[in-house]
């Protein structure tokens, strides 16, 4: 893709120490609370070119990464994720001294029409509540908004830790066990489900590839009498050098009856357990339960981010 002044093509190896640094600069807020370990980012975005390899043989893209230059210079960033017939729109980074330029908007632009050749039907993305001009670019783009998306934090206490309710437990499972996917499209709210659409299991190779990146994932289904009602996940991927973070999906019927107390603090004894310096939650604002309990244990609000999607 041409546009005045602006190149678009796909990242290479000898990009990654300028994305890095269009990452300090475009997200300081966020990377200040979750961290930021560069050689960590550079393996990750050296993964990417094996994935890039495998999908130019299979001719099945699955997630994709751009870059935009300008007189040789890289000023921003578009990635793509594929789920079913709807791609989520991530990492749209510009450099500070390039903004108001319609290099956003460019990027944008080139993502759309890489899901419509790729037959996609849908463009899901996340945009920080606060972010005006982004905002509007993705309104002028054609982006409606579907749901927020609350992101707290907390330090990992001294100690404390409570019981699960009694008649579950928790059982550890693969990264990709396609139940869990499963039960966390069952688990989200109504209007988000919608707009993303049932899940679909990575390919072979992403799976092999993300079984490669650095850092602690750890996956567990919530179960009872036998059957799975939730999907709780623990990850750090910047080790003590970044915060971990806590994934909670339950069927509505097992919301508020203390689960959510109880695997967040298991959470934070597990960050606490690594050294790392505090935990971050995500939770639809439409789950009160999850809300309510990150509130009595003195989770505090960063920001909301606001789900936004387009029909193509």
């Amino acid at each position: 893709m041409e546009t005045p002044n602006l190149r678009v093509r796909e990242l290479r190896r000898k990009d990654i120490p300028a994305v890095i640094e269009l990452f300090q600069g475009s997200f300081p807020r966020e990377l200040e609370v979750m961290g930021f370990n560069p050689e960590t980012v550079r393996k990750q975005l050296r993964l990417y070119g094996l994935a890039r390899l495998v999908q130019r043989l299979t001719r099945k893209p699955f997630v994709l990464f751009w870059v935009g230059e300008v007189a040789g210079e890289i000023v921003a960033t578009v990635s793509l994720t594929r789920e079913r017939g709807s791609w989520y729109i991530g990492t749209v980074m510009v450099a500070p001294e390039h903004r108001r330029r319609g290099y956003g908007r460019a990027m944008v632009e080139h993502a759309l029409g890489v899901i419509r050749t790729q037959g996609g039907r849908r463009a899901v993305l996340h945009v920080l509540e606060d972010n005006l001009p982004a905002k509007r670019l993705y309104e002028g783009a054609g982006f409606s908004r579907f749901e927020r998306v609350v992101h707290l934090v907390r330090e990992p206490p001294e100690a404390g830790e409570s019981p699960l309710p009694q008649g579950y437990r928790l059982v550890r499972i693969g990264m990709f066990d396609p139940r869990a996917a499963q039960l966390t499209y069952a688990a989200m709210e109504p209007d988000s489900a919608e707009v993303y659409g049932p899940p679909q299991v990575p390919p072979w190779y992403l799976q092999a590839l993300a079984r490669r990146q650095p850092g602690v994932r750890e996956p567990q289904a919530v179960v009872r009498e036998g059957e799975w009602v939730g999907v709780y996940s623990f990850s750090a991927p910047f080790g003590t050098k970044g915060a971990a973070s806590a994934g909670i999906s339950l069927l509505p019927e097992h919301r508020g009856l203390g689960l959510e107390e109880a695997l967040l603090s298991l959470a934070l004894a597990r960050a606490r357990e690594l050294g790392c310096p505090r935990l971050l939650v995500r939770a639809n604002e439409a789950n009160g339960a999850l809300l309510s309990a990150c509130e009595r244990l003195g989770f505090t609000r960063l920001y909301a981010m606001e789900g936004m999607y387009r029909d193509l």
